[in-house]
């Protein structure tokens, strides 16, 4: 039986396969399905379509990093029908969901028992401990307090989840490349702020809206609201940017940066605009200086894009100001009152906190402190927090515990986009938000691993060649005496 598999699992077949789902075709496919879904509502058929095309990539891949485009865009697939749970249990849906269950669940035993990942997926790593301690401080929050819930402990399970199992199934079951291993992930994030991106323009088509009209409470997706989706977007500038950097004709890619300003503008999401726009203008002068190939075509792109800028901001000034007067109205005061209001009951139970499940859901979205530190705070108590700062070092010792690659500091600049866009939002308790931190944290862990090792290897190499021309001249002294 073993023989017939490997039989057909390097078969020509196989090995075209392979390819396609190692290149940004298979990424293309899937922001299809994620943007179609959208555009029809049929949220159920699309997460059919998703299994029907990561199905065989978990039976001829051996490298679970095929798994990231699905991972990240799955919730994509969620149409604003499917916006409460009655979506669900309509037969016809429920019907669909159990068949693509029955088939993508034996396929998904078949890649971790027969390439053997079982052994490993689970294996204790860099941030194995503070994950741990960070979760399981966040369940027990609220300990002592009135409003510790089953719902919250439930809440806080899922965001350790989101956290620790794409890091931990990517670090120790991905095969990394280097180079072509970010390609891919950036590939993907790129796909994911073209899917938001669609998502908005229906949004603003479907409500009529336009610029003279704030359409901020009317931007809502069946997997995030106007700030959580343009929080996500602010992770794929970055990752664009790696791009522009490491290609000759990177610059062909800024629009694309433009492209991803422009929706996370559009969303009207100040706590994503306040991190994108100054990130965006940092990143783009530093590359002024530091990127080697094609930077005369860089310089040129860059310059007209600020030419156009600027000649935009004095043609419409007027019109501008007002809209961002409109637009910062009444900034931070809703999140100071929210801070204040949650120091004052926070004062009452300093040691666990208030729970997680503290603030109820508004509009059926999961509500926050919109302050990582503060949250941490808040819902979890002193230990808590301590844990999350202890987390936070391990994370910042991880990304310079071996010599800095180019790979590797992107990955850190993403990472940083999201932990400054946190300070304002929801993103690090967020479970959909915190796939892409666990999947980041394990990228930049294999490129530790990586370059850890080949350090010791050509040290040990040198040494070796060292020792043996020693020990020839030595020969060749004692044979002359």
């Amino acid at each position: 039986m073993k023989d017939k598999i490997e039989k057909i699992l390097h078969s020509d077949t196989a090995v075209e396969l392979d390819k396609f789902y190692n290149s940004p075709w298979y990424i293309a496919c899937v922001a299809f399905v994620c943007v179609m879904s959208y555009m029809t509502g049929f949220s159920a058929l699309a997460i059919a379509l998703l299994a029907a095309l990561v199905i065989p990539a978990l039976i001829v891949c051996k490298n679970s990093f095929v798994l990231i485009p699905f991972l990240l865009m799955f919730a994509l697939c969620m149409s604003p029908a499917t916006v409460g749970p009655e979506y669900f249990l309509r037969p016809m849906t429920l019907s669909v969901l159990c068949v693509t269950a029955v088939v993508a669940i034996p396929a998904f035993v078949f890649h971790i028992a027969y390439y053997g990942k079982w052994r490993i997926m689970f294996k204790r790593s860099y941030l194995t401990v503070s994950f741990a301690v960070l979760t399981g401080l966040t369940v027990i929050g609220g300990i002592g307090a009135p409003s510790l819930s089953w719902i919250g402990v439930g809440l806080a399970l899922a965001i350790g989840a989101s956290m620790f199992l794409p890091y931990s199934l990517f670090f120790n079951c991905g095969e990394y490349k280097g180079r072509k291993t970010i390609e891919f992930f950036a590939y993907t994030m790129i796909a994911v702020a073209v899917v938001i991106f669609s998502h908005v323009i229906k949004q603003y088509v479907s409500n009529g809206l336009n610029l003279d009209y704030h359409p901020k409470n009317l931007i809502e997706f069946g997997y995030a609201i106007s700030n959580t989706a343009a929080a996500i977007v602010v992770l794929a500038i970055p990752m664009t940017f790696y791009l522009v950097h490491i290609y000759k004709y990177g610059f062909l890619f800024l629009p694309v940066v433009a492209l991803e300003l422009l929706t996370v503008a559009m969303t009207f999401s100040r706590a994503a605009l306040l991190i994108a726009i100054p990130g965006t203008l940092i990143v783009a002068i530093a590359m002024c200086f530091t990127k080697k190939t094609g930077r005369l075509g860089y310089w040129i792109t860059v310059g007209i894009g600020a030419a156009a800028a600027v000649a935009l901001v004095v043609v419409a000034r007027h019109r501008l100001s007002d809209m961002l007067a409109s637009f910062f109205s009444g900034t931070g005061s809703g999140r100071t009152n929210l801070w204040k209001s949650g120091f004052e009951a926070f004062k009452e139970h300093p040691v666990f906190g208030l729970g997680i499940w503290y603030l109820p859901p508004i509009n059926d979205w999961y509500y926050s402190f919109h302050c990582t530190p503060l949250t941490y705070l808040y819902c979890t108590g002193v230990f808590g927090l301590g844990a999350y700062l202890y987390h936070r070092y391990r994370t910042v010792r991880l990304v310079f515990s071996a010599k800095l690659t180019k790979e590797r500091v992107f990955l850190a600049l993403t990472v940083l986009a999201m932990l400054c866009n946190a300070l304002l939002d929801i993103a690090m308790t967020s479970p959909l938000h915190l796939l892409y931190y666990g999947t980041m944290l394990a990228l930049i862990n294999c490129d530790v691993k990586v370059n850890k090792k080949t350090v010791p290897v050509a040290v040990a190499a040198a040494g070796v060649a060292a020792l043996y021309d020693d020990n020839s001249a030595k020969r060749r002294t004692d044979g002359r005496q």
